[in-house]
């Protein structure tokens, strides 16, 4: 069961649920809005239209897809906080080249090296976060993990994607699901 309000009469508090306990789910959109669910499809059905009517595989295409759209829209947000916060003095070839890394297309694997290192994964030292999606890289690729500054969407499964969402800061995300595998669960 899942709820979604709008907000347009401001009740200081979440809807009560039907059964009278607690959502286990709430996830603000980008609209505002706030989703209150008991699963967390029913959060993502939201943003994912037809999410619930798809099988496991569909399911996961849909959030990797997804994944890698907000990817790019969470690494516009970071190069302009940066540039804003004077990341930038003049601009000049090293800031168009660092500029043409993080708009990388985010559907693509990205790999970094250093010059005097060939073959080897350099971490990512700029203080400009790199966004990229965990999907694109090991185990589920050949392609190495990067290492350093970097901002992991991960859309594995729905926890990990709504809990990577949620710390990309454009979206809050609240479970009161344990996490797999923890004690509690």
């Amino acid at each position: 069961m899942k709820q979604r309000d709008y907000h347009e009469s401001c009740h200081g508090s979440q809807p009560p649920h039907p059964d009278g306990g607690e959502w286990a789910h709430v996830m603000v959109l980008h609209d505002g809005s706030t989703v209150y669910a008991d699963t967390a499809a029913e959060v993502l059905s939201e943003m994912l239209p037809g999410y619930e009517d798809k099988d496991e595989l569909a399911r996961r295409s849909l959030r990797v897809r997804h994944a890698q759209q907000v990817a790019g829209l969470v690494q516009r947000l970071e190069l302009e906080r940066w540039l804003a916060d004077g990341g930038v003095d003049q601009p000049n070839q090293s800031h168009a080249s660092l500029e043409q890394i993080l708009t990388t297309d985010k559907s693509l694997a990205l790999g970094l090296e250093l010059p005097d290192s060939p073959g080897r994964p350099a971490d990512w030292l700029p203080l400009v976060p790199l966004v990229l999606v965990t999907t694109s890289y090991a185990p589920h690729t050949k392609f190495p993990p990067i290492g350093g500054n970097v901002v992991w969407i991960d859309p594995a499964d729905e926890a990990k994607y709504l809990a990577s969402l949620h710390r990309t800061g454009i979206f809050s995300y609240w479970t009161s699901v344990p996490p797999v595998g923890s004690p509690n669960q």
